[in-house]
């Protein structure tokens, strides 16, 4: 399994042989949304990722490759799309951002997330696993790094067929 470092984050990469990403923008709530032109699941999000840094260094990369290659990454769609939406600051700007997302089912998620708890010595909440596949107002998309976060920003589920 394959994992890259966006800054401080960590992704498992989708492979556009399995889920090719959207080829095209779509409109939804009169909003224009861009298609996402890679498709990945954050395992670790950038204010995660910045904590282990600061605690492991030059380890980290190890550590994190260990509790990773412990655990089969395979998953499966569920065809459960959200909108979500949040305010965000982008080249100093205050923007609302908007993401469609599809959550998936990834078992190894909970078990890799407590690995880096007890790294850390504590427990981390376990994000929920989706992938992001448009996005309006905010390129980067929003950082869903827990259920209770996902409840905030999620404006409703999607139906069949949506975005058109």
């Amino acid at each position: 399994m394959t994992t890259i470092a966006h800054t401080s984050s960590i992704v498992l990469p989708v492979p556009a042989e399995c889920w090719p990403p959207p080829g095209a923008g779509a409109r939804l709530d009169n909003l224009a949304f861009d298609p996402k032109p890679e498709l990945h699941v954050t395992l670790v999000g950038t204010c995660l990722g910045r904590e282990l840094q600061a605690t492991f260094g030059a380890t980290m990369a190890a550590r994190i490759r260990e509790a990773r290659d412990a655990l089969d990454w395979h998953f499966e769609r569920s065809g459960r799309c959200l909108l979500l939406r949040k305010s965000c600051v982008e080249h100093g700007h205050v923007r609302i951002a908007h993401s469609v997302i599809e959550l998936i089912d990834l078992p190894a998620m909970a078990p890799f997330q407590r690995a880096l708890g007890r790294m850390l010595g504590r427990q981390l909440p376990v994000p929920p696993p989706h992938v992001t596949l448009y996005t309006a107002g905010c390129a980067q998309g929003i950082g869903v790094s827990s259920p209770a976060r996902l409840r905030a920003f999620a404006v409703r589920s999607l139906l069949p067929g949506e975005p058109d």
